[in-house]
Order: structure tokens, then sequence, then C-alpha cells
């Protein structure tokens, strides 16, 4: 939800242009005002105590490419990101904004209180530079989640990272369990991306597509895909011919795992003929992913956090905000592993790297490859079950979501209507609420509901008991059909996963009738932007 103009509100350095001083701190005061009056309810006025993590929102050094550049990050004290609690000890956090602008963190497919679930605008005012907000609730879900802004276009900027909730289950269901952030890079800062892309150039100016401004994108070429082997009843890698026909709206400097390069990967040491749980987060802002495994198979277990029937296969999709988790068996022969994310519709690559002989060196990886990939499909979660599907239930309220876009400067919205606006979809407690999406855009979209999850049960037309998920990925011309229960009352956000898409307009709430709707002001804001 980031507005045309950046006005600044945490930390006064230029005034822009036309807005007078006065007026600067009029908002300013305004913006205060909002803020102590939320964070003086009692929820947020719960004190600390001994249980209680620290989650500092600020910048840290990483580096790309060789390059050191800063990025933000949510860490705890001592330095470590991201955050693991059990579902039995429930969530017990205080966030301190450290950023020199305002942020919120939102709790990534949780169900979790509508007040702690941190959209600036809709659920609460930003949190202001050198502030603080208690976070605490019970768990009902456990798996792997992820944290990051809904301020701005900051997930682009790396305030984003995993949160996971372990239960008995994860404990038992690998020898060991690793998680993997992937997230996508440029080095060009992230508002100047959006300004491009609205100004119509492809690519959003970034180092890497003026690098291929003389690219044939209309010629055809092998891309790599997934596809289903219903002999095998696995997923595997499929090349064919195909035409990526244009740029993507922004082409990436670079893709990383764990904050890492490909040329420089995490290698991770394990022994022969263990198995290893991977935890893929899509943490990325525009790009979704192939998971390549390589020489070595992978069971997948959940996706998001729900799990599945297991599913076997060496290539899995993973859309923008996504998870999946996938059990690895550790051959017997002692060898090097690199297990690979590719960028959808990209030449780009990241991942990390299995190594179960200390002694054996990594072969050097290439971050970019003359392998290019086509686009993300349904043709996993078409293959993929619920364990624990939704009971069975007609619908009582039916929502069709037509996305729309891209309209003149780059503007998407749902149903033909382009956020702000306040129009919400409205549900009542206790209802069966299905959503029915229709991609006629030429691109797909990770839609994405807060505090709920859904279970697919309709694609293309043809009925299934599909998966349990929190974000669905529809792909250009698809249809499918969610459904879930309206059981967690609240005002909602409901949007594309894709940064710069929400950013201009494909964004929306869906309202329960007894929701206390008095932190929405859908017209009334402005973001300011990081500097990277």
């Amino acid at each position: 939800m980031l507005r045309r103009s950046f006005l600044q509100l945490g930390v006064l350095g230029a005034v822009v242009s036309g807005v007078s001083l006065e007026l600067v701190r009029k908002t300013q005061a305004k913006a205060r005002s909002a803020w102590e009056r939320f964070i003086s309810q009692p929820t947020f006025q719960r004190p600390r105590n001994s249980e209680t993590v620290v989650l500092e929102v600020t910048t840290a050094p990483i580096t790309v490419l060789g390059q050191s550049v800063v990025r933000g990050c949510i860490r705890q004290l001592n330095g470590q990101r991201g955050y693991t609690t059990s579902q039995n000890k429930g969530i017990n956090l205080e966030l301190i904004n450290q950023l020199p602008v305002p942020t919120t963190v939102h709790w990534h497919g949780l169900i979790l209180p509508n007040a702690m679930d941190g959209v600036p605008f809709v659920t609460q005012p930003p949190i202001p530079p050198g502030q603080r907000q208690r976070i605490h609730y019970p768990l009902v879900q456990n798996g792997t989640f992820w944290m990051h802004s809904h301020y701005g276009l900051q997930t682009q900027s790396y305030v984003a990272e995993p949160f996971v909730i372990l239960n008995e289950e994860q404990e038992h269901w690998a020898d060991r369990t690793i998680t993997v952030m992937l997230r996508d890079f440029s080095f060009t800062p992230a508002s100047e991306i959006l300004n491009n892309v609205v100004a119509g150039e492809r690519g959003g100016g970034t180092a890497m597509a003026k690098s291929l401004a003389d690219f044939a994108w209309h010629q055809p070429r092998r891309l790599l895909t997934q596809q289903w082997d219903p002999a095998t009843q696995r997923f595997g890698r499929k090349q064919e011919k195909g035409v990526l026909m244009m740029a993507p709206d922004v082409v990436y400097d670079a893709l990383l795992a764990n904050e890492r390069s490909l040329d420089a990967p995490e290698i991770i040491d394990v022994e022969p003929g263990e198995t290893v749980a991977m935890r893929w987060i899509a943490g990325s802002a525009f790009v979704s992913f192939f998971l390549d495994l390589g020489d070595l198979e992978g069971e997948l277990l959940r996706t998001d956090a729900n799990p599945v029937e297991p599913i076997c296969g060496s290539v899995f999709q993973l859309s923008v905000a996504q998870r999946v988790t996938l059990r690895i068996k550790v051959p017997e022969e002692p060898g090097v592993f690199p297990l690979l994310a590719l960028g959808e519709r990209s030449n780009l690559r990241c991942g990390v790297v299995l190594r179960s002989k200390r002694k054996l060196s990594v072969p050097d990886l290439a971050p970019q490859t003359d392998q290019w990939t086509g686009s993300l499909d349904f043709t996993q979660d078409k293959q993929l079950r619920a364990r624990q599907p939704l009971a069975a239930r007609a619908a009582n309220n039916t929502i069709p979501i037509a996305l729309t876009g891209p309209a003149p400067n780059y503007t998407w919205g749902l149903n033909d209507r382009f956020y702000p606006y306040r129009d919400p979809y409205w549900v009542e407690e206790g209802q069966r609420v299905e959503m029915v999406f229709s991609n006629p855009t030429p691109m797909g979209h990770p839609m994405h509901l807060h505090g709920h999850e859904f279970q697919i049960l309709e694609i293309n037309g043809q009925p299934l008991a599909g998966p349990m998920r929190d974000t669905v990925y529809v792909p250009k011309g698809g249809t499918c059909r969610i459904a879930f229960d309206a059981n967690n009352p609240g005002i909602w956000a409901f949007h594309c996963h894709i940064s710069y898409h929400h950013a201009r307009g494909m964004f929306n709430v869906v309202a329960y009738r007894s929701a206390d709707l008095s932190w929405w002001n859908p017209t009334g804001f402005s973001h300011e932007h990081l500097p990277f």
C-alpha cells in the first residue's frame, strides 16, 4: 500500500516542494496522536517478562556478488535473525523500531487477534521510529511462517525474516531441519524501481535490466518448468521450447538464499544417510521460484504451514510468500549436493549446498546461467491433497475476484477497482466463504488472505480436495475456487503479495460485520521509503 508520494513522517529531512512546514508538522502530530491512542490500549500495555523475546526492526550489512550493501532485517538482541517458538508457548514478543522511518510487522499466515496483525492504516497506525509494540497471543497453528513489514516497500528492502512454530511432529520428522529464506535483490532502491516501472520502463531500470536491453525476449528457447509424471507419481523437470515474450516488470540483479548469492552459498554439513527437512520460504517481493533438488529427491510434507499427503519429486514450485517443507534423504555415498532455487521467467538462481564429507570441495556455482525458466502454473496444486481438510459444508457467501491490470501507470486491482477505496468484502462470523478467482491479466498473482487458512476446492473448473494454504498462486489465464470458515472476526487484508502490485492497488480487506473498523483509513496515509 504505497501511495504515489512519500511524506516524511518519522524524520524531517527535506520538505517536499509546495508543502509547507506547518502542514508537515500537523501531519506528524496527527500520526503521533494516532499511535499514542493505539498503543495505550490495555492489550499493548502488558509488561515484558523473563520469557519475552525482543525483536529489533533495523538494518544490517550483507554481501551480494562480492559487494557489501545495507538492507533491513528483523533480529533478536543477540543478532539472530527471525524467531522460533513452540505452539504450546505461544507468542511473547516486543518489537522495537530502530529504522529511521515508520514500520509495522505482519505475521504471515498466522491466525491471531486482529489488533496484532500489523497492517498500517488497516489494523493499526505505523510504529514510529524509536517506538515499541508488545505482541502476544496464543497459537493454534504450527509450522513454517514468516514475518515482514507491511509498510511501503519494506519487504523488498528485507524487513522480513523466518518465523517458525514447533510442535512434536516437527521434532521427529527428520534428523535435522534447515530453514532457507529466498529473496530477490537489486542494487537499485525499491522506490526507484517502482517509479521506473510506473513510468513505463520494463525491468525497473535495474543494472541487470539495462544489461539485457538487447536480449531477444521473443526468441523461442528451451524453458525449464515442472511436470507431473503419473506413472512414477512424482514431480520432475520439464524442458520444452517456449517464448518469454517480454522482460518481467522487474529484472533483478541477483537472488539470495539466507542473505547469500550463489557465488558464496551457505554450505551445510550433514551426515551420510541422514534425513533433512528443508523449510523453504519465498520472502521475495516479486520473484517466484522453481526448487531444483538436482540428483536428490524430496518428499513434500507441508504447503505453507499445512500438512499434505506426502508426495515426491525433484522439482517443486514456490510462489512469492508461500512456504514448502521438503524431506530429503542424504545419500550414503559422501557427496556435495546443491539445492537450488531458480527464479521464475529468469536465468538467475540461488540456493544452499548440503555436504556430507567436510573434506569435499564445493564446485563454483554460477548465480546466472544460460538456462531460463518458464512460468509457475497449477501443476503442483492439482496433485496436492490436504491431510486436514475443511469439513464438508455448503458455502453461504461467495465472492468473485477478477484480478485486474495492468491499467495505465502500472495500476493493478481487484474486480476493476483500484485501492484505496472503502468497499470491503463483507463476511459474517460462522459463514463458509468461497472466493472464486479469475486471472485475465498477463501474469500470475500470489493472492494472500490475512488471519485465515483456506482450502483450494477447484482449479480451472475441476473440483478437488486440494491443499490448505494462506497464499494461492493464480497463473495467467487460470481460475480457482477457495473456501474458508469465517471464524476469526476482524478486518483482514487481502491482496496480491507482489509488493509492486499491492502498492499499486491490488489490495482490499475482508471485513466482518462485527469488526472494529476504527483504525481503517484507506486514503489518509503516505509511506516513507528506505534509501535501499
